[in-house]
């Protein structure tokens, strides 16, 4: 059995990679305002006055939304990894890790769009996308 890495698993690593690094950073560093820059949460809407409110300011859950940027940041930095693996048994963990990642990600997408009556912003139209697609070349590299 032959086991070297495919060119088409090298360049889902490494297009996982570039897709994981940018969100995630951007997540990690600016979090508010890379949500309201792509419409998932309504710009400068202000809050009412709380514990949790900055006047003027949208909230945002920094802490859950940097979290979710440090996750995607380790997931990108396993596919560099994974990208400069040569041998296939050196990346099995790796892809299922990712499958059951982007799996697992479908699957809460699905859980909310469902008790949210089906409404969501284009992004995150968009975002179900990129996971159903990693997920598919995720699964087929593992069959593979």
């Amino acid at each position: 059995m032959n086991d070297t890495i495919s060119k088409g698993l090298k360049t889902t690593f490494l297009v996982h990679m570039i897709v994981a690094a940018v969100l995630g950073l951007a997540l990690w560093i600016v979090p508010g305002r890379v949500l309201s820059l792509v419409g998932w949460i309504p710009a400068m809407v202000p809050l009412p006055q709380s514990s949790l409110s900055v006047p003027g300011q949208t909230f945002v859950d920094p802490y859950i939304t940097r979290t979710l940027g440090a996750a995607l940041l380790a997931l990108a930095f396993a596919s560099f990894l994974g990208w400069r693996a040569q041998k296939r048994s050196e990346v099995a963990v790796l892809v299922q890790l990712d499958l059951a990642f982007c799996v697992l990600g479908l699957i809460a997408f699905l859980v909310n769009l469902i008790r949210a009556n089906w409404a969501m912003p284009p992004v995150g139209w968009a975002f179900m996308v990129i996971f159903t697609g990693f997920a598919l070349a995720w699964g087929l590299a593992l069959r593979r």
